[in-house]
Protein backbone atom coordinates (compact mmCIF):
# COMPACT_ATOMS: atom_id res chain seq x y z
CA UNK A 1 0.00 0.00 0.00
CA UNK A 2 1.28 3.44 -1.05
CA UNK A 3 1.70 5.25 2.25
CA UNK A 4 1.04 8.88 2.80
CA UNK A 5 -0.64 11.20 5.43
CA UNK A 6 -4.25 10.11 4.54
CA UNK A 7 -3.35 6.06 3.67
CA UNK A 8 -1.75 6.08 7.42
CA UNK A 9 -5.09 7.97 9.36
CA UNK A 10 -6.97 5.13 7.71
CA UNK A 11 -4.85 2.44 8.84
CA UNK A 12 -4.00 3.47 12.12
CA UNK A 13 -7.85 4.38 12.96
CA UNK A 14 -8.58 2.35 16.03
CA UNK A 15 -12.31 1.68 17.74
CA UNK A 16 -11.73 3.69 21.06
CA UNK A 17 -13.69 2.62 24.44
CA UNK A 18 -11.74 4.05 26.73
CA UNK A 19 -11.21 7.90 27.23
CA UNK A 20 -9.67 10.30 29.36
CA UNK A 21 -11.98 13.00 31.54
CA UNK A 22 -10.02 15.50 29.05
CA UNK A 23 -13.02 17.63 27.59
CA UNK A 24 -12.94 18.07 23.41
CA UNK A 25 -12.06 21.27 22.69
CA UNK A 26 -14.79 23.94 20.70
CA UNK A 27 -12.23 23.76 18.07
CA UNK A 28 -11.60 20.26 17.73
CA UNK A 29 -15.26 19.39 17.83
CA UNK A 30 -15.98 21.99 15.23
CA UNK A 31 -12.86 20.93 12.82
CA UNK A 32 -14.38 16.80 12.84
CA UNK A 33 -17.75 18.67 12.43
CA UNK A 34 -16.55 20.88 9.26
CA UNK A 35 -14.15 17.76 8.01
CA UNK A 36 -17.52 15.37 7.75
CA UNK A 37 -19.86 18.13 5.92
CA UNK A 38 -17.17 17.88 3.13
CA UNK A 39 -18.01 14.50 2.52
CA UNK A 40 -19.93 13.48 -1.13
CA UNK A 41 -23.27 13.34 -1.23
CA UNK A 42 -25.57 12.16 -3.98
CA UNK A 43 -26.58 15.09 -6.03
CA UNK A 44 -24.74 17.30 -3.30
CA UNK A 45 -28.09 16.73 -0.98
CA UNK A 46 -26.23 16.80 2.24
CA UNK A 47 -29.14 14.84 3.51
CA UNK A 48 -27.66 14.42 7.10
CA UNK A 49 -27.39 15.97 10.44
CA UNK A 50 -24.93 15.36 13.38
CA UNK A 51 -25.65 16.55 17.12
CA UNK A 52 -23.04 16.60 18.85
CA UNK A 53 -23.58 15.74 22.48
CA UNK A 54 -21.70 17.34 25.10
CA UNK A 55 -23.76 17.59 27.61
CA UNK A 56 -23.23 14.63 30.74
CA UNK A 57 -26.66 13.93 31.38
CA UNK A 58 -27.62 13.43 27.93
CA UNK A 59 -25.03 11.16 27.29
CA UNK A 60 -25.95 8.86 30.07
CA UNK A 61 -29.56 9.33 28.77
CA UNK A 62 -28.75 8.38 25.31
CA UNK A 63 -26.64 5.09 27.32
CA UNK A 64 -29.67 3.90 29.67
CA UNK A 65 -32.21 4.10 26.36
CA UNK A 66 -29.35 2.28 24.27
CA UNK A 67 -29.42 -0.48 27.12
CA UNK A 68 -33.31 -0.43 27.16
CA UNK A 69 -33.68 -0.98 23.15
CA UNK A 70 -30.72 -3.51 23.66
CA UNK A 71 -32.60 -5.87 25.93
CA UNK A 72 -36.06 -5.49 24.31
CA UNK A 73 -34.55 -7.10 21.04
CA UNK A 74 -34.89 -10.79 20.66
CA UNK A 75 -32.65 -11.42 17.78
CA UNK A 76 -29.06 -9.69 19.06
CA UNK A 77 -25.88 -11.46 20.15
CA UNK A 78 -26.38 -12.72 23.77
CA UNK A 79 -22.77 -10.69 24.03
CA UNK A 80 -24.82 -7.25 23.54
CA UNK A 81 -27.80 -8.67 25.78
CA UNK A 82 -24.65 -9.73 29.06
CA UNK A 83 -23.24 -6.00 28.67
CA UNK A 84 -26.78 -3.81 28.61
CA UNK A 85 -27.73 -6.00 31.86
CA UNK A 86 -24.34 -5.07 33.62
CA UNK A 87 -25.67 -1.83 35.44
CA UNK A 88 -21.72 -0.52 34.79
CA UNK A 89 -21.84 -0.53 31.13
CA UNK A 90 -22.11 2.98 29.88
CA UNK A 91 -22.80 2.32 25.55
CA UNK A 92 -20.99 5.69 25.35
CA UNK A 93 -17.64 4.06 26.93
CA UNK A 94 -17.22 7.21 29.04
CA UNK A 95 -16.71 9.62 26.17
CA UNK A 96 -16.74 13.22 26.56
CA UNK A 97 -18.54 13.82 23.25
CA UNK A 98 -21.25 11.62 21.59
CA UNK A 99 -22.19 12.70 17.80
CA UNK A 100 -25.43 11.31 16.46
CA UNK A 101 -25.42 11.02 12.80
CA UNK A 102 -28.73 11.59 11.48
CA UNK A 103 -30.10 11.03 8.49
CA UNK A 104 -33.71 10.35 5.92
CA UNK A 105 -34.09 6.76 4.42
CA UNK A 106 -32.81 8.37 1.61
CA UNK A 107 -29.39 9.64 3.14
CA UNK A 108 -28.30 7.16 5.37
CA UNK A 109 -25.38 6.17 2.35
CA UNK A 110 -24.47 9.43 2.76
CA UNK A 111 -24.35 9.50 6.38
CA UNK A 112 -21.92 7.01 6.39
CA UNK A 113 -19.92 9.17 4.18
CA UNK A 114 -19.62 11.63 6.51
CA UNK A 115 -19.33 9.36 9.78
CA UNK A 116 -16.18 8.30 8.02
CA UNK A 117 -14.95 11.70 7.17
CA UNK A 118 -14.98 12.64 11.22
CA UNK A 119 -13.02 9.71 12.42
CA UNK A 120 -10.39 10.37 10.28
CA UNK A 121 -10.35 14.30 11.27
CA UNK A 122 -10.77 12.78 14.64
CA UNK A 123 -7.56 10.52 14.35
CA UNK A 124 -5.88 13.57 12.50
CA UNK A 125 -5.84 15.81 15.41
CA UNK A 126 -4.88 12.48 18.18
CA UNK A 127 -8.48 12.10 19.04
CA UNK A 128 -10.11 8.63 19.53
CA UNK A 129 -13.49 7.41 18.24
CA UNK A 130 -16.23 4.51 17.88
CA UNK A 131 -18.78 4.39 15.75
CA UNK A 132 -21.77 2.83 16.84
CA UNK A 133 -24.36 0.81 15.16
CA UNK A 134 -26.15 0.31 18.83
CA UNK A 135 -26.45 3.71 19.79
CA UNK A 136 -28.70 4.29 17.18
CA UNK A 137 -30.80 1.72 18.97
CA UNK A 138 -31.61 4.30 21.58
CA UNK A 139 -33.27 6.61 19.61
CA UNK A 140 -36.00 3.78 18.20
CA UNK A 141 -39.17 4.08 20.64
CA UNK A 142 -41.18 7.21 21.60
CA UNK A 143 -38.70 8.40 24.10
CA UNK A 144 -35.93 8.24 21.68
CA UNK A 145 -37.75 10.02 19.18
CA UNK A 146 -38.53 12.67 21.69
CA UNK A 147 -34.86 12.85 22.91
CA UNK A 148 -34.39 12.91 18.60
CA UNK A 149 -36.22 15.97 18.95
CA UNK A 150 -34.52 17.60 21.89
CA UNK A 151 -31.11 16.82 20.05
CA UNK A 152 -32.74 19.28 17.35
CA UNK A 153 -32.71 16.38 14.51
CA UNK A 154 -34.71 17.40 11.50
CA UNK A 155 -38.19 16.02 11.34
CA UNK A 156 -38.14 13.02 8.54
CA UNK A 157 -34.44 11.91 10.12
CA UNK A 158 -33.40 9.20 12.05
CA UNK A 159 -30.36 7.96 13.67
CA UNK A 160 -27.79 6.13 11.69
CA UNK A 161 -25.57 5.51 14.43
CA UNK A 162 -23.36 7.26 17.31
CA UNK A 163 -20.01 8.18 17.09
CA UNK A 164 -18.02 8.22 20.11
CA UNK A 165 -14.81 10.89 20.58
CA UNK A 166 -12.75 12.26 22.84
CA UNK A 167 -8.65 11.42 23.97
CA UNK A 168 -8.02 8.16 23.70
CA UNK A 169 -7.14 6.26 27.08
CA UNK A 170 -6.02 3.16 25.18
CA UNK A 171 -4.32 2.55 22.46
CA UNK A 172 -5.75 -1.03 21.05
CA UNK A 173 -3.54 -2.86 18.52
CA UNK A 174 -4.89 -3.48 15.05
CA UNK A 175 -7.14 -6.77 14.47
CA UNK A 176 -6.23 -8.64 11.40
CA UNK A 177 -8.23 -7.50 7.93
CA UNK A 178 -8.98 -9.95 5.24
CA UNK A 179 -8.88 -8.57 1.66
CA UNK A 180 -12.27 -8.97 0.74
CA UNK A 181 -11.76 -7.37 -2.50
CA UNK A 182 -10.89 -8.66 -6.58
CA UNK A 183 -8.99 -6.61 -8.87
CA UNK A 184 -10.54 -7.72 -12.66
Amino acid sequence: MIRNEVTDAIAERRSIRKYTDRPVTGEELKTVLECGTLAPSGMNTQQWFVSAVVDPALRKEISALQKEAVLAMPDLPPVMKERAKDPAFDATFGAPAVLIVAAPPQGVSDACLLTENMVLAAQSLGLGTCISGSIAMAFQGEKGKTLLKKLGVPEGCGAVCGVTLGEPAEAPEAKPREKKYTII
